[in-house]
């Protein structure tokens, strides 16, 4: 099992914290992501953010497209890919968010299939040769839906498919950790989550304790 994380946001300041790290796979954008880091959603704002990507060695970075019909989904999303080779495109579980997937699929692009909430869009994502889908855990909560159920079917396909779970909407670290636990591999956090990865107060505890022993050892 490979773990592959990412992290939601458009400030390319916040994604230098994962990659000092070094656990950041790549980046998670959408339009409201971006709205609220300031910024305008369009091609140049994309163009941005994959010259910021491309200095800092990303794996992958993810930006969504915009859109009413499933053409201008389709138009957006082929100008996003051809701004980089590790451009994933990310499209809407709508209905014509896949009648504009499914071509790009087939030209061979990356795609998400984002605000997915069932097993039955996780199927039809993997039918057509999406790489991942993205469902909002914490969302799914909000709503009173049954989160757990609806993950791990979802977990379930991606097992007999080529396609990965994205898990997004994570709001504590001990969701991730739980989710974790249960087999998912593949995750985008915030940038607050994201300072808390791979601390704990028990470890600092710690920590501080060798280096109060070497420092006394010296004297």
């Amino acid at each position: 099992m490979t773990y592959r994380l990412f992290i939601d946001s458009a400030n390319p300041a916040d994604w230098d914290l994962g990659l000092a790290r070094g656990w950041l796979h790549g980046v998670t954008t959408n339009p409201l992501i971006i709205s609220r880091a300031g910024k305008k959603v369009d091609l140049a704002t994309a163009q941005d953010l994959v010259a910021n990507a491309k200095k800092r060695n990303l794996h992958e970075l993810q930006l969504q497209v915009t859109g009413h019909t499933a053409g201008e989904l389709h138009a957006s999303g082929a100008a996003l890919r051809d701004l980089w080779d590790k451009v994933t495109i990310k499209i809407p579980a709508t209905a014509a968010g896949f009648e504009a997937a499914a071509p790009l699929c087939r030209q061979g692009y990356s795609v998400t299939i984002t605000a997915c909430y069932t097993a039955h869009q996780t199927m039809l994502a993997a039918s057509i040769g999406a790489k991942y889908v993205a469902p909002y855990y914490g969302r799914m909560l909000d709503a009173g839906l049954d989160a757990d159920a609806r993950l791990n079917a979802m977990l379930e396909i991606s097992r007999r498919e080529d396609v990965r779970v994205l898990v997004a909407s994570i709001r504590s670290i001990d969701q991730l950790e739980t989710l974790t636990a249960r087999g998912f591999d593949t995750f985008t956090i915030t940038a607050a989550l994201a300072g808390q990865l791979g601390t704990d107060a028990q470890s600092d505890g710690a920590a501080a304790d060798f280096m109060a022993a070497a420092e006394a050892s010296l004297k």
